[in-house]
C-alpha cells in the first residue's frame, strides 16, 4: 500500500510539470508487461497553437492551413526512434486523449477533432522508415474510438512494403488538417502505439508526447498617415529622411540683377520636395498668376492658353511660364510623374529661340490649383526642379514684376 501512495504522489508532480510545457517527453510513468518497449526518443512539433476556433488573424484575414495562425487545420509532426533488435514494425497508432497513460480512459480533448486528418506528402513525407498509408475503413482516422473504455481521438497508418526495420531508426511521421483543442491553454497528449502487424493486435513500443494551445497575442500596431512636403529655391540634396526645404522661398528672374532683357531668354529655378505614405498616391499643384507690377503684367506664355506639348521660349516676346525639369539627374524623381498633357514635364533643355524647353502657365491656377505632378501611389522622396520662363516684349513697361507662386500637396489615404 505504501508503495502505491508512493507511486501516485511521484505520478502527480510529474503531471504538474507537464501540463505547462508544450511538447515536453513524458518520462516513463509505469511498466507491464502488457507494453514490450517504450520509446526513449519521441517528440510533436505542432504548427499552431492556437486554438481549433481560430483561423484567421487579428485583421480578419483567413490564415492558411499549416501556419502559425491557424489552429483549425494544424500540421502535426512526430518523431521518434523505434528501440530494441531489429523487427518488424507494421503499424502504429496515435491515440488523442486527454490522459497520458495507456492503459487508463481515453477522452477526446474538447473541440479536437483528428477525423479529417490527412498523411503528409512532399516536404511532409515521413522519413526514416518509409511506405507508410493512412488507415481506413474500420482504420480510418476518427474522433469516436473506443479507447481503453472511452471514446477519445485516434489515427492509424500501416507500412505497406512490410520490410523490417533495424533498431535506432528515427523516423518522422507528419499529419495535416487536425484541429486543436477549442479552448486556449489546454494541455492534452498523444499517446503513440507500434505494432508488428498491420492488424493493431500486437503490440511493440510505446511512448506518449505531451502538447498544449495557447493563448494568441493579438498585436495591433498603428501607422499614421503622412506628408512630407516642402518648397525652395536653394539647391540641396535628398537625405534618408527626405529632409525638408527651409530657406525663404526668394527667386529672382533676370540677370545678376534680376534684370530681364528683351535680346535674352531668363529661366530661374525651385524644388518641391514629397514624402507621403498615402497607398492611393499624391498629386501636387500650383496656383499663382503671372508677374505683375501695378496693373501692369508680363503675359503668360501662350497667352496663357495651356498646350499638350506646351510652348517654347521665344526672347523679345512677353512670356511667363513654368516646367518641371525631369533631365536634372542630381535629383531623384521616380515615383512622381509630371502631367503629360497640357505638358508641364518638358522644362529641361534650351531656352533659346525655338529651343527643346516647353513651358505652360495658366493664370487661373490663382482660383483653381492646376495639377502639375502625381503619383499611383506613396512616395518615397521625390525633388522636383522647377524651371520659370521669363521673357519681355518692347512694350513692357518698367517696373518691377512680381508673382507669388504656392504649391499645393494633396495625398490620398
Amino acid at each position: 500500500m505504501q508503495k502505491i501512495i508512493t507511486y501516485i504522489k511521484k505520478f502527480a508532480i510529474v503531471a504538474a510539470g507537464v501540463l505547462f510545457t508544450s511538447g515536453i517527453v513524458l518520462p516513463t510513468l509505469f511498466n507491464t508487461s502488457v507494453y514490450a518497449a517504450q520509446m526513449q526518443s519521441r517528440s510533436l512539433t505542432i504548427s499552431s497553437s492556437a486554438n481549433g476556433n481560430i483561423s484567421t488573424d487579428a485583421a480578419g484575414n483567413s490564415v492558411a492551413a499549416g501556419q502559425g495562425g491557424n489552429g483549425a487545420a494544424a500540421k502535426y509532426r512526430f518523431g521518434f526512434i523505434a528501440p530494441g533488435a531489429a523487427s518488424t514494425l507494421q503499424s502504429i497508432e496515435f491515440q488523442f486523449c486527454t490522459s497520458p497513460i495507456p492503459g487508463v480512459t481515453c477522452t477526446l480533448p474538447t473541440g479536437m477533432s483528428v477525423a479529417s486528418a490527412v498523411l503528409g506528402t512532399s516536404g511532409d513525407a515521413p522519413t526514416g522508415m518509409t511506405g507508410w498509408a493512412l488507415g481506413t475503413s474500420g482504420d480510418a482516422p476518427t474522433d469516436s474510438a473506443s479507447i481503453d473504455g472511452g471514446t477519445g481521438g485516434r489515427i492509424r497508418v500501416t507500412r505497406t512494403n512490410g520490410t523490417n526495420v533495424s533498431s535506432d531508426t528515427a523516423s518522422t511521421i507528419t499529419f495535416t488538417t487536425i484541429k486543436n483543442p477549442t479552448s486556449d491553454n489546454y494541455a492534452f497528449y498523444v499517446r503513440i502505439l507500434t505494432y508488428t502487424s498491420t492488424s493493431y493486435t500486437t503490440q511493440r513500443d510505446y511512448g506518449t508526447v505531451a502538447s498544449s494551445t495557447a493563448q494568441q497575442v493579438d498585436i495591433t500596431a498603428k501607422v499614421q498617415e503622412k506628408i512630407n512636403f516642402s518648397v525652395g529655391t536653394t539647391i540641396t540634396a535628398p537625405t534618408a529622411a527626405c529632409t525638408a526645404y527651409s530657406d525663404s522661398g526668394a527667386l529672382a528672374l533676370g540677370d545678376t540683377n534680376g534684370i530681364l532683357d528683351t535680346a535674352t531668354a531668363y529661366a530661374a529655378v525651385s524644388y518641391f520636395r514629397l514624402n507621403t505614405n498615402s497607398v492611393n498616391g499624391a498629386i501636387v499643384q500650383y496656383s499663382g498668376e503671372t508677374l505683375k507690377s501695378g496693373s501692369n503684367s508680363i503675359t503668360a506664355i501662350n497667352g496663357g492658353t495651356e498646350t499638350s506639348g506646351g510652348t517654347s521660349s521665344t526672347p523679345g516676346t512677353a512670356q511667363f511660364g513654368l516646367g518641371i525639369d525631369t533631365t536634372d539627374a542630381s535629383y531623384s524623381f521616380t515615383q512622381l510623374a509630371a502631367v503629360a498633357n497640357p505638358a508641364y514635364g518638358s522644362g529641361g533643355g534650351t531656352i533659346t529661340a525655338g529651343g527643346t524647353a516647353k513651358f505652360n502657365f495658366n493664370p487661373a491656377s490663382k482660383t483653381t490649383p492646376i495639377t502639375l505632378a502625381s503619383s499611383s501611389g506613396g512616395v518615397t522622396c521625390d525633388t522636383a526642379s522647377v524651371r520659370y520662363l521669363g521673357n519681355i516684349s518692347t512694350s513692357v513697361p518698367a517696373g518691377i514684376y512680381q508673382t507669388t507662386i504656392t504649391y499645393i500637396a494633396v495625398p490620398t489615404f
